[in-house]
């Protein structure tokens, strides 16, 4: 065969090159097929592994999750004083009151509390769980030592999750200074409703699994082991949903891909056109101008760039919140800096007469009237600078939300004959002006429920504020029912001074003092009226005001008329007798003071009517003393001392001396230090500043006993 011939042979037609070339291809798309295949049934595996596996940490999160609320709960409710009360007293009554609103509130099913002796005190629980007590006694010992425990435990109701906490006082919030006091535990059923969120937030099925029963081959699925306190497993948890991922759709997509492959070209080029080459215009047009229309455009858009055009809105609305915060801070500065300079201002006045006079007492040739003179003034500009300063705490107190009313049952005429005998008592006797009150006809016949402290003080700021603005003329309480609208209104007119219209509207605004008439001392802060008017919208009242200049003025408020059906009568009334100050008899009283310089003073002011002194720097001297010195007559305990408090300290005195009167001395004058004073069940109570007075009475009225 010639080399022509040959070479004509070789010669490889289109037809051949197509077929060689689609046998390439087929070849070449067979292996890339069977790759698919393979990688598609591994990845199926993975898949369903990776998922359960995340369905795993969703569970176990969620959970988790569910269980900080009530482990949060059980650490906040544990160091509760009260609670520590309770359990000492088992007073039911308050952990009916106190402690079982938890329930609706923190939807749990069931409380219960134990003493440290393991002794069952008292339970709640809602009409899911009627099992008494079910609380294992191997809990005791691992829970005392751990502090907070969890645990699964099953009753005839079904599986509870139990939350158990010890008790301590709020001194010890973190559990790792004193011993416990007592056993707290809450416990919530594993029902249906308690699964609600988490079958929502998982998108998953949930229910008991018995170990032999068949799962679904294409559902993702976890087992949860449910634990009691000694690790044995009592009940199993299935998690199970569909997967989201249908693989036989990757194989469909491998028959068709030869097909596709043409057309994915045309496709390609028209969708991102449309899904990438506009929403990138958009997104420059927000990112350049901050067009709001873009922004709605992107909101449009499917996919990601409807998030990302949320984000940008969310952006676009935390600026407008950025600016207004700005606005109002910018504003709270102005605020705060004229709060500081009236502040300076009002604490300042009674320093400098303070520090004043006190420099010009030490001065050798001043006479007698003179030096009462300073001394008085002193003493008065001190009073203010008391006043001021409880003023200002009490206003941060409600701007702070820590006020809230205090009801309890009270006469309402002995309250207010009370309030109003002693703001007679302190009026200026030079002053010619008749302080009356006027009963209503009839007389509320029955006590009311309502916060005595605060509305004691309302009423004593209007009648104190009339009588300083009165020279002459009358100030008149009075009250009244209204049946109608179930009220009681209050009003406290004088025939004073008055204030002009384009005044009134601030006449209840903080810091606010309107001095009309410069012959009257008005000394303050101006936070008088805010106060009351904060303490009757507190009490769901309100607060009026009607003045003309020249005439007088009358302020009017009103409360919820609230009656007591009980038969318990309480009466309020003030002690304004005056008790001769007799030398004493060497008794001996001890006084448990911290402060040397305070110490000082009471030495000095009790030595000078032949007392015998004992000296306690704290808390636990103090009782040191008690127990040791069988003599003492009378305790003066301060309440705030190192080592252990004043309220500590008359708890353990107490225990082993029921008789020996205990006064507190405190400078914490709010009503709700002394309520808790009072409810410790001091004998009395002394606020500093001291009067010596009011020393000397105390300590005549209780060694007279």
């Amino acid at each position: 065969m010639s080399f022509v011939a040959a070479k004509k042979n070789l010669q490889v037609t289109t037809y051949s090159k197509v077929v060689f070339l689609l046998v390439i291809v087929s070849i070449g798309f067979l292996l890339l097929m069977s790759t698919l295949y393979y990688y598609n049934q591994k990845q199926q595996r993975q898949f369903y592994i990776t998922s359960s596996q995340d369905l795993e940490r969703e569970v176990n999160g969620l959970m988790d999750l569910n269980s900080d609320s009530y482990i949060s709960l059980i650490n906040e409710i544990t160091y509760w004083d009260d609670l520590v009360n309770f359990v000492e007293e088992k007073n039911i009554e308050w952990f009916d009151n106190s402690v079982v609103y938890l329930i609706d509130s923190y939807k749990v099913d069931y409380i219960d509390v134990y003493t440290m002796n393991e002794e069952f005190v008292s339970k709640a629980s809602t009409l899911k769980i009627r099992t008494q007590d079910f609380i294992p006694k191997s809990v005791f010992p691992k829970l005392k030592k751990d502090k907070l425990i969890k645990f699964y435990t099953k009753i005839p109701e079904g599986i509870v999750v139990v939350y158990g906490a010890t008790i301590h006082s709020s001194t010890d919030p973190f559990k790792n200074k004193t011993a416990p006091k007592g056993y707290f535990f809450i416990a919530k059923l594993l029902d249906d409703k308690y699964f609600l969120n988490i079958k929502k937030a998982s998108s998953a099925t949930i229910k008991y699994y018995d170990n032999n029963e068949q799962i679904e081959s294409d559902n993702i699925f976890y087992i949860k082991e449910l634990e009691d306190i000694d690790g044995k497993k009592i009940a199993s948890l299935l998690f199970q949903r569909k997967a989201k991922v249908d693989f036989s759709n990757t194989r469909k997509i491998v028959y068709i891909t030869l097909v596709g492959f043409l057309l994915s070209i045309a496709i390609f080029f028209y969708y991102a056109n449309r899904w990438a080459k506009k929403p990138m215009l958009l997104i420059k047009k927000v990112l350049e101008k901050g067009d709001v229309g873009a922004i709605n455009e992107l909101k449009n858009k499917r996919g990601e760039f409807r998030y990302i055009g949320k984000l940008f809105e969310q952006n676009h609305y935390q600026k407008i919140r950025l600016q207004e915060t700005k606005l109002k801070a910018e504003e709270s500065d102005k605020l705060k800096s004229a709060f500081l300079m009236n502040l300076s201002h009002e604490i300042r006045t009674p320093m400098n007469a303070i520090m004043g006079f006190s420099d010009l007492l030490s001065k050798k040739d001043l006479t007698t009237s003179e030096k009462e003179k300073y001394l008085e003034i002193i003493k008065k500009s001190g009073s203010n600078l008391i006043a001021i300063i409880d003023d200002l705490v009490e206003m941060s107190k409600i701007d702070s939300d820590l006020v809230t009313p205090k009801y309890s049952s009270f006469d309402l005429k002995s309250m207010l004959q009370a309030t109003f005998d002693s703001v007679k008592i302190t009026m200026n006797k030079d002053k010619n002006v008749d302080l009356k009150f006027i009963n209503p006809e009839p007389l509320v016949s029955k006590n009311i429920i309502s916060d005595v402290v605060k509305l004691n003080q309302v009423v004593t700021n209007l009648l104190s504020n009339a009588v300083k603005f009165t020279d002459e003329g009358f100030v008149i309480l009075d009250y009244e029912v209204n049946e109608e609208k179930q009220t009681i209104d209050f009003s406290v007119k004088d025939s004073g001074i008055g204030i002009p219209d384009e005044l009134q509207e601030k006449i209840f605004a903080r810091f606010n003092k309107i001095s009309i008439n410069e012959s009257v001392n008005n000394d303050g802060l101006g936070l008088g009226l805010a106060i009351s008017k904060a303490y009757v919208e507190m009490l769901g009242g309100t607060m009026s005001l009607k003045s003309e200049i020249g005439v007088g003025s009358t302020f009017r408020f009103s409360i919820p008329l609230k009656e007591d059906t009980s038969t318990q009568k309480i009466d309020i009334q003030i002690d304004v007798k005056e008790v001769p100050m007799n030398k004493g008899n060497k008794e001996v009283i001890l006084v448990a003071e911290d402060d040397n310089i305070n110490f000082l003073l009471i030495e000095k002011l009790l030595t000078m009517l032949n007392f015998t002194i004992i000296r306690a720097k704290n808390g636990e001297e103090a009782i040191l003393f008690c127990e040791e010195n069988k003599e003492i007559d009378l305790v003066l305990m301060d309440i705030k001392m190192p080592v252990l408090d004043g309220h500590q300290a008359f708890k353990k005195i107490r225990t082993f001396n029921k008789t020996v009167p205990i006064i507190a001395q405190t400078s914490y004058s709010f009503p709700e230090e002394i309520e808790k004073i009072k409810e410790l069940g001091f004998n009395d109570f002394i606020t500093k500043p001291i009067e010596k007075e009011k020393l000397f009475m105390l300590i005549e009225k209780y060694l007279k006993k």
